[in-house]
């Protein structure tokens, strides 16, 4: 069995891999959005179907990536939490 300082060290160490995750989820988030804008620039003039879907998968992704991005920073702030309960 794991002592309580083993336990706060893997969860201090969960906790900063959610930073890292974040920051990753964050370049993602900053490609799709440099995505996005070509997509608009090309979209300008044209109203074909498959270009509109190209654009709203896009949005898609970009509420998803917010959203995974503050579901990892909740996790990382439980963690530290957790780590001040057991002192």
């Amino acid at each position: 069995m794991a002592s309580i300082e083993e336990v706060k060290a893997a969860l201090m160490q969960a906790a900063e891999q959610g930073n890292v995750t974040i920051n990753q989820i964050r370049a993602a988030a900053e490609n799709n959005e440099r995505m996005l804008t070509r997509l608009r620039a090309i979209a300008a003039g044209t109203g074909h179907p498959a270009i509109a879907e190209a654009i709203a998968r896009g949005e898609q992704s970009k509420q998803r990536l917010a959203e995974a991005m503050t579901l990892v920073q909740g996790s990382s702030e439980a963690a530290r939490r957790y780590v001040g309960i057991l002192g």
